[in-house]
């Protein structure tokens, strides 16, 4: 499957369909990204304020659907953590603990 690829942008307050799509070193900034089940690549991008929705089916059995998510959802954990670690230098203040749930 062919990606429309996308390099250097910075996308602002949209929402944008990651699915389909190939973002390198690409800025998100308050966007609503939305990820369906279909091929997607995500290179060295960044994340501030970003919601998500994500429409993945996680078959029984499958262990590579599940790799797949959690990929996912540690490469957002790390851009959260990344943006509070930013935003407290600039403000001189401590972040705020992760939550373990």
């Amino acid at each position: 499957m062919l990606l429309t690829k996308h390099e250097g942008e910075t996308f602002l307050n949209q929402t944008v369909y990651i699915s389909g799509q190939a973002f390198i070193r690409c800025n998100f900034v308050a966007c609503t990204l939305v990820l369906r089940e279909t091929v997607y690549h995500l290179e060295g991008c960044t994340f501030e304020r970003c919601n998500w929705h994500v429409d993945w089916v996680l078959m029984w059995g499958s262990p590579e659907s599940l790799r797949e998510i959690k990929a996912l959802v540690t490469m957002i954990e790390a851009a959260q953590q990344q943006q509070l670690a930013s935003d407290s230098a600039r403000t001189g203040s401590q972040p705020a603990p992760a939550s373990k749930e």
